[in-house]
């Protein structure tokens, strides 16, 4: 008797604590990825990434375009007999030189794409974050998550569709929400 006695003020007292919480927290939640991408200042950004990656890929396709000419030239002369051993040598050296430049170019850029990324995507994220908080203020919300883990998968599994404030941040933000 006494131990049902204490699982009823047990099961009482967990009621009254959820009920405690839920009338003090709001825990709202944002799409974030789809905000980032509508803002207009995401891309504006992307235009600028993509020019920069063009112009990158571009070098690179040059440099492998004449690393190939090289590598068919050497083979031209072999098949020929035009190469000597210590000819051949120095090509498979020039050859091998061009290929390192160009893998560590292509490292090079891709480094500095991502660094040039993180810089323009700063500000825009902090504007974001700005537009969260100030938003879940003026709706009252203690707590704001982010919905999606990134990769499109929600990680909000049950929430009741008036803690979105993805539409509210959208507007907050001047974004046209459909």
């Amino acid at each position: 008797m006494k131990n049902v006695a204490v699982a009823i003020i047990l099961v009482l007292g967990a009621f009254g604590i959820s009920a405690n919480l839920e009338n003090d927290t709001k825990i709202g939640y944002v799409y974030m990825e789809m905000v980032l991408n509508n803002m207009p200042e995401t891309q504006e950004m992307n235009k600028t990434l993509d020019k920069i990656g063009k112009e990158k890929s571009d070098n690179l396709m040059k440099n492998t375009k004449f690393l190939n000419s090289k590598i068919d030239e050497m083979n031209r002369k072999e098949r020929a007999g035009e190469l000597t051993e210590a000819g051949r040598k120095v090509s498979e050296g020039e050859i091998a030189d061009m290929r390192k430049k160009i893998e560590t170019q292509a490292r090079e850029d891709e480094k500095e794409l991502f660094q040039k990324r993180m810089e323009l995507l700063n500000p825009i994220a902090k504007k974001l974050e700005k537009a969260m908080d100030e938003v879940a203020a003026q709706k009252g919300y203690k707590y704001v998550l982010n919905s999606s883990d990134g990769t499109g998968n929600s990680i909000v599994v049950v929430a009741p569709d008036a803690d979105d404030l993805t539409k509210a941040v959208m507007e907050h933000l001047g974004i046209e929400t459909k």
